[in-house]
């Protein structure tokens, strides 16, 4: 079987950084997911309950600008972490319009149980970087999620 000659101007796939970037997120996905799992979370539950445990008595509203998920997620989200009893809400004492929320004693345990586990997936993906370079790959993904 004869090679075809490539179009013009055509590019190799092989050297996208989207389709690295695209191999690496499915592979974090894949990971996050089996640590995930096992307690019946979502990544945004996970990173949502740590903004609720991070910050003790914030809002749907702040969590949103930690967070950048749009706000009727965190309203379904929380709402799906209060049935499974890992966090709590009450009315502001102040403005009765909101709620604060805070993490439950059951939400704080796994919480911490999952950020051990998923901090050494991520110090096992970054120790493929020497040190200058990791502060500097993280420096630029944090540069670039910011605009």
């Amino acid at each position: 079987m004869a090679l075809r000659k490539r179009p013009p101007n055509s590019r190799n796939p092989e050297r996208s950084t989207f389709l690295l970037f695209h191999q690496t997120q499915q592979k974090i996905d894949l990971e996050q997911n089996k640590l995930l799992r096992k307690y019946k979370l979502t990544p945004r539950q996970f990173i949502i309950l740590q903004t609720i445990d991070y910050h003790p008595l914030i809002s749907q509203n702040q969590i949103q600008k930690y967070t950048k998920i749009d706000r009727t997620t965190i309203s379904e989200i929380i709402k799906k972490l209060e049935i499974k009893n890992l966090v709590d809400c009450q009315l502001n004492a102040d403005d009765r319009r909101h709620k604060e929320i805070r993490i439950s004693n059951k939400g704080r345990n796994i919480l911490r149980r999952l950020q051990a586990n998923i901090e050494k997936k991520e110090n096992d993906f970054l120790k493929e970087l020497i040190f200058k370079t990791q502060k500097k790959f993280l420096d630029s993904l944090k540069k670039y999620v910011k605009d």
